[in-house]
């Protein structure tokens, strides 16, 4: 059964979006040395069967990092780019990007392994701090591949039964640029409905 969403829990989560954006979004400055003007997340709530509908395609090529979490609210998180999002921050950091997926080394899979984790660490700290939970991030593994496949590792904890997914879209603007990118959770026990119980809603 699905977590019902009232107007008043998706400004729950879009506020969650809008904390762990402004913290990503300090820290992503001060690596660039760019200003940003962001738009208001936007909330996706799913299950695990149409994840994969959260992008273009399932054969849309996605970039980013993916781990495990740990601690009161377990689970597994992941924060992805679509493929021309991250080309736009490549092109930003070191001037160059590649033009296929076999392309990558290891200077951009560093590239997007710091971005990466810098997004998916403050979409958590934003998580403890409207919660309380204690949450420990594992060493975040890099995915690069089509959507459905990095989704499908996503869900690899997941197979033995339906999961509701949080997710977050988030848009980035600067002068010159455009990108955007996915912060995505699917807890472990309890769906969302333990995050709307200690939120008190």
């Amino acid at each position: 059964m699905m977590t019902a969403l009232s107007d008043l829990r998706t400004d729950a989560l879009r506020e969650i979006g809008n904390i762990g954006l402004g913290g990503a979004v300090t820290a992503l400055s001060d690596l660039t040395g760019v200003l940003f003007t962001l738009e208001a997340p936007q909330i996706h709530r799913t299950d695990t069967a149409t994840l994969p509908e959260l992008c273009e395609t399932p054969e849309s090529v996605v970039v980013g990092t993916v781990s495990r979490v740990n601690g009161e609210w377990p689970g597994e998180g992941a924060f992805l780019f679509p493929w021309e999002s991250a080309c736009v921050l490549w092109q930003m950091l070191i001037q160059m990007q590649p033009s296929e997926l076999s392309d990558i080394d290891e200077l951009y899979r560093s590239v997007i392994n710091e971005v990466s984790n810098i997004m998916l660490g403050n979409y958590l700290q934003a998580i403890s701090q409207m919660t309380g939970f204690t949450l420990q991030m594992e060493p975040p593994a890099f995915a690069a591949d089509m959507a459905q496949a990095v989704l499908s590792s996503v869900m690899v904890e997941a197979m033995y039964g339906q999961r509701e997914l949080l997710a977050i879209e988030t848009a980035f603007k600067t002068a010159e640029h455009h990108f955007k990118g996915y912060f995505l959770y699917l807890p472990e026990t309890g769906n969302l409905e333990k995050l709307f119980s200690v939120l008190g809603i």
